[in-house]
């Protein structure tokens, strides 16, 4: 009776720990305290300008800004697992940067690095640290691109935090720029609504299945080390679990403002619910893609965990699916 007893309260003890997991909200204004630095940008949020690609210097550090672009353009062409100098395959993947940080960075509401430079270092609840701009650009590198690290000291990371250094100019430490980051879409939905991927594949059918393949293959330039006319967006070659774009809010937030191609966020194309459908769709279970190493260690501060981060057997699947409101703590 008493070893019927113990396995009882273990139990209830295991399911007990495993609700109280979801019982810790995620707090957006925790990361806002965690990123104060003692100093605060008091003008007004600063209007979204691209630097004239002319005024780069004919110098040293011009040939780094320019080398920069090159590699958040044409990513494969030099540090993709393809190229022949095996040392230098650090993407294990043959996308580009501006797979997602489109128009070499620059479009607005799609992740751009135009005016980012000073917002660096910054607290990162994903590792629960304060992370430094390379540490941001080697978290693409293992996640989105799924390979392995830039060395600090390499040509490589130098020439991608120049071009953003570049693409950041005149661009005080704190300001805000209109235009960075993603658009967030209607979060009042999400709170309430669960996506339905069946109508995610109609709306995948009709808009993103002409460039990204009906099974999200994308479509592969010919040669090696030549990336693709269309990023795939599931697969072997695609980003991994761990990648920003796997998350069901982020992906909706990005493909709203940018997809199908000729949406921006001031003309998009699909609606809230159309961009909310197609992106649980896009990363749903059933579509092969890579696994992250140690992601079950991401977000180890329930109280900052993003409401869409999602683990297979670990988190519930109202963490991909939604409604996401129950997730979020509404803060007065």
């Amino acid at each position: 009776m008493k070893k019927i007893l113990t396995v009882a309260v273990c139990s209830a003890l295991s399911i007990s720990s495993l609700f109280a997991s979801e019982v810790v909200k995620f707090d957006k204004k925790l990361i806002q305290e965690r990123n104060n630095i003692g100093y605060k940008y008091e003008g007004e949020k600063l209007e979204y300008k691209i630097p004239d690609e002319s005024t780069i210097p004919n110098n040293q550090f011009g040939d780094l800004i320019k080398y920069g672009k090159e590699l958040v353009v044409n990513t494969y062409k030099h540090i993709g697992p393809e190229v022949k100098d095996k040392n230098m395959r650090y993407a294990g993947n043959n996308l580009s940067c501006q797979s997602c940080h489109l128009g070499a960075g620059t479009k607005e509401y799609s992740a751009p690095f135009v005016g980012i430079y000073g917002n660096f270092p910054q607290y990162r609840p994903r590792e629960n640290v304060i992370g430094s701009l390379s540490d941001r650009i080697n978290g693409c590198m293992e996640r989105s691109m799924n390979g392995k690290p830039l060395p600090n000291s390499s040509k490589e990371m130098k020439a991608m935090e120049a071009y953003i250094y570049w693409l950041s100019q005149g661009v005080p430490v704190g300001a805000k720029v209109q235009g960075i980051g993603l658009a967030e879409v209607n979060r009042k939905m999400i709170q309430t609504t669960k996506a339905d991927p069946v109508k995610g594949k109609a709306v995948y059918d009709v808009h993103c299945a002409s460039c990204h393949g009906e099974n999200g293959e994308g479509i592969k330039n010919e040669g090696l080390a030549n990336g693709y006319l269309y990023p795939p967006l599931w697969g072997k070659d695609s980003y991994n679990k761990g990648a920003g774009m796997y998350r069901t809010l982020k992906a909706m937030d990005f493909i709203k403002a940018n997809m199908p191609l000729g949406a921006t966020h001031q003309n998009p194309i699909l609606t809230d619910e159309e961009a909310y459908n197609v992106a649980v769709y896009m990363n749903l279970n059933e579509h092969e893609r890579p696994e992250k190493a140690n992601r079950e260690k991401d977000f180890p501060d329930a109280a900052v965990k993003a409401p869409d981060a999602y683990i297979q057997g670990k988190d519930s699947d109202d963490r991909r699916f939604g409604p996401f409101g129950q997730f979020i703590k509404t803060n007065k």
